[in-house]
């Protein structure tokens, strides 16, 4: 079995190989930003591991190495600790204490910012993780009117009131902040897949237009014969090669080759002409037949005079 080639083995121009890339990265991007969005949505604890997901290593680094910058690398990194604080998330009913509410104020008056300011947490859960948050959590107790407090029993209230501040206010927010993430590079991914898409596509018809054009490139003798007067008519037709155009004679609109199926199309001031021809002879006959929208149709017999020089 033959080996795939990489799209930049393959022989094509540079922008091509280019957007051949960025398409079935941006495809790869879509279909993991949609598994990752779909687990957020569904889990709230037990969230699977990245490497459940993207097992493949290699696979995840070339993702990521033709990435917008850090568009992809940040929703991974934030999944992954997303993915692992989950699974310290045990959903305890809430402190018997009343003294909570006055914790849960403290941290809303004092942090209230969830954009990427330095002291947000959300910066402090990207630079530091889960221990930065538990870090910063600690900070009520070291308040002048709790210091005094500090003695060995009271450290498993402390943990709750943490583990419950965490559960209840600060999990929710980051995985709602990372769904927020992934839906936007999700976005931005499919958008930017369809147009390299386009561009493959228009690339690919360029060529096929010019393959066509050169398989009828040359000097063509046609008899046409009209059926409306059964008058026939001699006339000389050029095709010139894809690159090239001949200022004497009008080039057809439209140029299609299928198999030997030939379609022409004629655009004039007065109307459209439409040809269905027939090569024949290894491509030295052409024969069919025409139809103009004034009226005028009929049968269409060529034969190859000469062929443009490779």
């Amino acid at each position: 079995m033959k080996s795939q080639l990489l799209p930049t083995q393959l022989n094509l121009p540079a922008e091509i190989k280019e957007a051949i890339i960025i398409y079935l990265n941006s495809l790869a991007t879509t279909i993991h930003t949609q598994t990752f969005r779909e687990i957020l949505i569904k889990s709230t604890i037990g969230i699977p591991p990245l490497s459940d997901i993207i097992p493949d290593d290699a696979h995840l680094k070339w993702i990521t190495k033709h990435s917008p910058p850090q568009a992809l690398e940040s929703v991974i990194n934030g999944y992954k600790q997303v993915s692992a604080w989950s699974h310290t998330m045990t959903f305890h009913p809430p402190p018997p204490s009343e003294e909570f509410a006055k914790f849960a104020s403290y941290y809303d008056q004092t942090y209230p910012d969830w954009d990427n300011s330095p002291q947000s947490w959300t910066s402090t859960f990207t630079q530091h993780g889960q221990k930065g948050i538990e870090e910063r959590l600690l900070e009520y107790w070291q308040t002048p009117d709790h210091i005094a407090d500090q003695h060995q029993s009271a450290q498993p209230i402390h943990d709750a009131y943490t583990q419950h501040y965490i559960e209840t206010r600060l999990f929710p927010m980051f995985r709602m902040i990372l769904l927020t993430k992934i839906s936007e590079l999700e976005a931005t991914a499919h958008r930017t897949a369809w147009e390299a898409w386009q561009k493959i596509q228009q690339w690919q018809k360029l060529e096929q237009a010019n393959v066509d054009t050169t398989r009828l490139c040359g000097t063509w003798r046609w008899i046409v014969h009209n059926h409306q007067n059964h008058g026939d008519r001699k006339m000389t037709v050029t095709f010139s090669p894809p690159d090239q155009s001949s200022p004497s004679q009008i080039a057809p609109t439209t140029i299609e080759i299928h198999g030997d199926t030939v379609y022409l199309q004629w655009t004039f001031p007065q109307g459209v002409q439409e040809d269905s021809l027939l090569l024949s002879n290894n491509d030295t006959h052409l024969e069919g037949t025409f139809k103009n929208s004034l009226g005028p149709h009929g049968s269409i017999s060529g034969k190859r005079l000469s062929a443009c020089e490779p």
